[in-house]
């Protein structure tokens, strides 16, 4: 339901967007959704579907949490010990890391980085242009 609801706000978005008279068939949706909201019978519709949304969330957040608890179970059967606090979550057990990438000094463009130095000596740009070899274009 969710998302027939959510495909017919998008036809009508894409309509009014797409249309070349716009703010008339913007006016005429905008009356027409006015004229739907003011009757009785839709105003009540949507304080119940309010009212049952809310009544349902701590139902759902009781589910989502007892779903939770049975997965973190589930992980600690086919993983025993991942969930301990004591295996290296602060980092004692680990081992350190060591980098296998050597520095990467020397194709460091920024020789001279100083505020209003252009870069042609280093292949960067001037406000000319790029630096090349070749003659600008006049």
């Amino acid at each position: 339901m969710k998302g027939k609801a959510l495909f017919a706000v998008g036809v009508a978005v894409g309509y009014v967007w797409g249309s070349k008279s716009w703010p008339e068939v913007y006016r005429r949706i905008r009356g027409g959704t006015e004229k739907v909201m003011q009757n009785p019978e839709v105003r009540e519709n949507v304080h119940q579907a309010a009212d049952a949304v809310q009544e349902s969330v701590p139902d759902i957040l009781d589910n989502l949490f007892a779903a939770g608890k049975k997965l973190l179970e589930r992980v600690e059967t086919a993983l025993p010990g991942i969930l301990d606090s004591k295996n290296g979550q602060n980092g004692e057990d680990r081992p350190a890391t060591v980098s296998t990438v050597k520095g990467d000094v020397v194709s460091d463009p920024a020789h001279a980085d100083t505020t209003g130095a252009d870069w042609t000596s280093e292949g960067g740009a001037a406000p000319e242009g790029p630096a090349t070899n070749t003659p600008p274009k006049a």
